[in-house]
């Protein structure tokens, strides 16, 4: 006997809240489950419950360290800017601790 899509959608999303929780060992024990109930797909599976689990709220990060202090960071934003903003590896070669430049010989 099937489930509804509204059953469906009702174990998935009491699935979600477990399923954030979980080791890699219970996720996948979660997936079989919801596969072997439901009669979808694995990778189905997978995205309904991460959609689920969208809807939760999501605690917030600690924001990362600063790696920089004012003092370095003021003048590395004046030298991206005034250099139209380049990546850090286009960066790099403007960078080099003797000041010769790009493409000049050692």
């Amino acid at each position: 006997m099937g489930l509804t899509m509204a059953e469906r959608k009702a174990v998935t999303r009491a699935m979600a809240k477990r399923y954030r929780g979980g080791s890699k060992a219970e996720k996948t024990k979660m997936l079989d489950e919801l596969v072997a109930l439901t009669g979808w797909s694995r990778d189905h599976a997978r995205r309904a419950i991460r959609s689920a689990a969208a809807g939760a709220k999501v605690p917030a990060r600690a924001p990362r360290p600063r790696v920089y202090d004012e003092e370095v960071a003021c003048p590395l934003r004046m030298i991206w800017a005034t250099l139209d903003g380049p990546s850090g590896k286009r960066l790099a070669p403007f960078m080099t601790k003797d000041r010769r430049g790009p493409g000049t010989p050692r």
